[in-house]
């Protein structure tokens, strides 16, 4: 089993970044991101029981496809989704901490590949240690850049300075 814990602190408050987290289908992927397709696959407001499905660009001309779940769903504090495919299974959890007049964005995962992916997990390690440490040194920059949210309770938006 592989077991990741990362951190980073985010000059946007807790409840910014869990809605970016939260809203992730809605937001368009970076250019050469190996997210090909990220989609909500259940209906209405996203809590415990949302489904999602994304295609990940694997090797060059190799794709798979991930089921997540959400398990977890604590507005402004944890989200939390369960998650198979491509070879893999898995947990992911966000915990949000204020810091000072940020957030202290903390994740978990945890991930074991499957079948004949099994004896490349040290390789998947390291490659996924790499892409998780670029990812949220890219949600930092866009929340920081003034990236608006939505708070799905009062429907207000929000971005820095604001």
């Amino acid at each position: 089993m592989i077991h990741f814990e990362l951190s980073i602190l985010i000059r946007r408050p807790p409840s910014d970044v869990f809605a970016f987290l939260r809203d992730k289908d809605q937001y368009p992927q970076e250019e050469n991101s190996p997210v090909l397709v990220l989609e909500k696959t259940t209906v209405g407001a996203v809590g415990v029981g949302t489904c999602y499905r994304e295609v990940v660009q694997m090797l060059l001309f190799v794709r798979g496809e991930i089921l997540s779940k959400i398990t977890r769903y604590e507005p402004s504090q944890f989200l939390e989704e369960d998650f198979e495919g491509a070879g893999m299974i898995g947990h992911l959890a966000y915990q949000f901490l204020p810091e000072g007049s940020g957030t202290r964005l903390t994740q978990r995962e945890t991930l074991s590949a499957r079948g004949f992916l099994k004896p490349l997990e040290p390789v998947i390690e390291r490659m996924l240690s790499r892409r998780l440490v670029e990812r949220l040194e890219e949600i930092k920059t866009v929340l920081e850049g003034g990236w608006a949210t939505v708070d799905s309770v009062s429907g207000k938006c929000s971005e820095k300075g604001r």
